[in-house]
């Protein structure tokens, strides 16, 4: 193709209109014309993400409903249930049998003693109150799985580039579930780094994502030791445990629960306190999470499908039995491109969760500035700025306007 001229103005250049077309143009209205077309690309991108998540909601809502069809169906089957009918010998789709000791504890409601193997009236009618409350809600409980985690899991690794490795965890758990046709089993994980690359807030994330109940214990407080398993039953405060709560008196026989600080267990002062750490050895196993007791409420039930998620600053403290049970993962900050990104998502995502996507602008200076962020403070600054935005009836948050949210907290930023 032959130039225009042999030598172009100070300021011009030549853009091929078509073929055999030349035409001799300014620089600032060929960037001009190539920065609508990078608006119309993005514009295209935006209604293609919008019409997956809008996809992906609507099979969760399917889905959702089903569990909830599920658990009602089960729940009037329990209302008409007396000791002498039988459970069914296996559960039903979509369920997992959590107590399969049930049925025998059933027939021994009408029993006085109940088995309790103690005289203290007050320890019988705790436990007898249990036991009522498990024959009502019966041996099995919902398994939650997200049917559309390709693309949760393809957003996740968006949204924290740095946890590429459990994202890569997560999705060959589901893959092998999904391809023999069995609950999902998440290998126990343990994130090791520095305070503030976004722990805790991937732990939140999969609980969300699986749309499972999510509970959490910091072993930075003496009493860690027993708030897995319960408190020994001679107290007279004695209380079931983390595990019992959420799966047992629950709905869902797979919930998420976050191990935090694991590095910072702490040993109780008196001689019957417990290795914080002592109760996950069990935990971990699935063979021997299959027959996990409530030390509070003597019960024994399935807690093999939990997943759990740990934290730590660093390995001192952690013995070798606790670190083979568990996919042990070195978590850094995000490099300042992948930063950027990720103060993408979080804008996107927040503005999402309040219905406010497209009614209200951010201007991309500010995801420079929110890159200097941990992910939960982000979160929350962007939470911030949207609803000063709502609230003064502006459709745009500026950088000054960020800057102005984070005066008071410029610590956080690093």
């Amino acid at each position: 193709m032959n130039r225009i001229l042999d030598e172009l103005p100070t300021g011009y250049r030549e853009m091929l209109l078509a073929p055999g077309q030349m035409l001799l143009l300014p620089d600032a209205v060929i960037e001009d014309f190539r920065a609508e077309l990078r608006a119309r690309d993005d514009a295209r991108e935006d209604e293609r993400r919008a019409a997956q998540r809008l996809l992906q909601e609507e099979r969760m809502q399917q889905a959702q409903e089903a569990r909830e069809q599920l658990a009602a169906d089960a729940k009037a089957e329990a209302d008409v249930r007396t000791p002498a009918n039988r459970y069914p010998d296996k559960p039903e789709v979509g369920l997992y049998r959590v107590l399969p000791g049930l049925q025998a504890m059933a027939d021994a409601e009408g029993d006085r003693d109940l088995g309790l193997g103690t005289f203290d009236g007050d320890y019988r009618e705790r436990k007898s109150t249990i036991r009522r409350k498990l024959i009502e809600k019966g041996p099995d409980r919902l398994v939650a799985s997200p049917l559309v985690w390709r693309s949760a899991l393809d957003e996740l690794d968006t949204a924290l580039p740095n946890f590429r490795g459990p994202v890569q965890l997560l999705r060959h758990a589901f893959a092998l579930a999904e391809a023999t046709m069995v609950p999902v089993r998440v290998p126990p994980m343990l994130l090791l780094g520095p305070p503030g690359v976004g722990k805790t807030y991937f732990t939140h994330r999969v609980a969300d994502m699986l749309q499972t109940p999510y509970g959490a214990i910091a072993f930075d407080q003496p009493s860690a030791g027993a708030q897995l398993r319960g408190t020994e039953k001679y107290w007279s405060n004695s209380e079931t445990g983390l595990l019992f709560n959420l799966i047992c008196l629950g709905d869902y026989a797979n919930p998420v629960v976050l191990l935090d600080e694991i590095d910072k267990a702490q040993m109780g002062s008196g001689r019957r306190e417990l290795d914080p750490l002592a109760q996950l050895h069990g935990a971990l196993e699935p063979e021997t999470a299959r027959r996990t007791i409530d030390v509070s409420a003597d019960i024994q039930f399935d807690a093999s499908l939990v997943t759990y998620v740990a934290t730590a600053n660093t390995l001192n403290g952690l013995t070798l039995p606790i670190l083979s049970r568990m996919e042990v993962f070195d978590i850094q900050p995000s490099r300042p491109s992948e930063a950027v990104e990720v103060a993408r998502t979080v804008v996107r995502q927040v503005l999402e969760r309040y219905g406010l996507t497209g009614k209200v602008q951010f201007d991309p200076k500010g995801y420079y500035v929110l890159a200097h962020m941990t992910p939960r403070f982000m979160n929350r600054t962007v939470e911030k700025l949207v609803a000063a935005a709502v609230a003064s009836r502006q459709t745009r948050v500026t950088e000054a306007d960020l800057w102005a949210v984070l005066e008071p907290d410029a610590p956080h930023l690093h």
